[in-house]
């Protein structure tokens, strides 16, 4: 008995000591989370802010300043440091005077000093070409989603990355601008594989259109793909080409060129054709590598 009353009173010494330490617990994992809240926030509110300033940087095309967002060993999934893709930003401005972009945040993730960020982003701006038609006017449009990659260095955030997913970019000459002109293409293919890309544009019955399918590795300086121009579809307004995708483990872009010609005049003896368009269309085709490290047996 006295064993029992001894054990019983030893255990309600220890309950309340571990009553106090699990109180002490549960208030530091409160500081705890509440700390982790605090910094998440402040966190968001920092991104926010450099996607912010990033847009104004961009869209008064200040490249000193631009770049300065930039860790210095930036990559994007296309193999282009910090130097290249600045050059290439430089060589689009100086194309198009007036481009200007727009970023929609879709999400932030954060996990300590990186952060991963899916955004939508929108350009557009106007082009000015000397054709042998003469002066002419182009529109450019771009549209893409893609996944931002951020560190933190010394308290602030610069962009160490870019995973494009998706990139759709269109250049409209003339009639070409008020056209819908679409390029289906998949989103990613294997290193090698043959996809097809298709075109389709709505015109009217006295338009006739003829184009091209072609695709482009992503390299810098860009090369310019080779136009075998053919007819399209007289009906369905629609151009197919089975592609092979390249193997060299580089992304690329399926380009699409299409020259538009319409047809005036109330009879035969006065017909006349003229030239009434051009467009060229791109959409982001990601080649994934073949990997040789991959052995499964029956």
């Amino acid at each position: 008995m006295k064993k029992i009353i001894t054990t019983f009173l030893l255990a309600s010494l220890i309950i309340p000591a571990t009553v106090i330490k699990s109180e002490a617990s549960l208030i530091s994992d409160r500081a705890y989370r509440a700390e982790q809240r605090r910094e998440s926030k402040e966190n968001i509110k920092q991104i926010k802010a450099l996607f912010k300033v990033h847009d104004t940087y961009a869209n008064n095309h200040e490249i000193e300043n631009l770049q300065a967002l930039y860790a210095d060993n930036y990559m994007n999934n296309d193999g282009f440091d910090k130097k290249a893709y600045v050059q290439s930003i430089k060589d689009t401005w100086k194309a198009c005077k007036d481009i200007t972009y727009t970023t929609k945040i879709l999400s932030i993730n954060v996990n300590g000093d990186n952060a991963s960020i899916n955004v939508e982003e929108t350009a557009s701006g106007t082009v000015f070409e000397n054709l042998d038609m003469g002066p002419i006017a182009g529109e450019i449009h771009s549209k893409s989603l893609g996944i931002y990659h951020l560190v933190k260095i010394n308290g602030s955030w610069y962009i160490s990355g870019e995973t494009s997913l998706t990139d759709e970019s269109s250049l409209l000459y003339g009639d070409a601008r008020f056209m819908n002109i679409e390029l289906q293409t998949p989103a990613q293919v294997a290193s090698g594989e043959t996809y097809t890309a298709s075109l389709k544009v709505d015109a009217d019955k006295d338009t006739f259109i003829v184009g091209s399918i072609e695709h482009d590795p992503v390299t810098y300086p860009a090369n310019t793909p080779k136009n075998n121009l053919r007819a399209l579809n007289n009906q369905s307004q629609t151009l197919e080409r089975f592609i092979k995708a390249n193997t060299d483990n580089i992304n690329e872009y399926a380009v699409a060129s299409i020259a538009i010609s319409k047809i005036s005049g109330g009879n035969s003896e006065h017909v006349k054709i003229y030239m009434a368009g051009l467009a060229c269309v791109m959409r982001r085709v990601n080649v994934i590598p073949k990997n040789n490290f991959i052995n499964i047996k029956d």
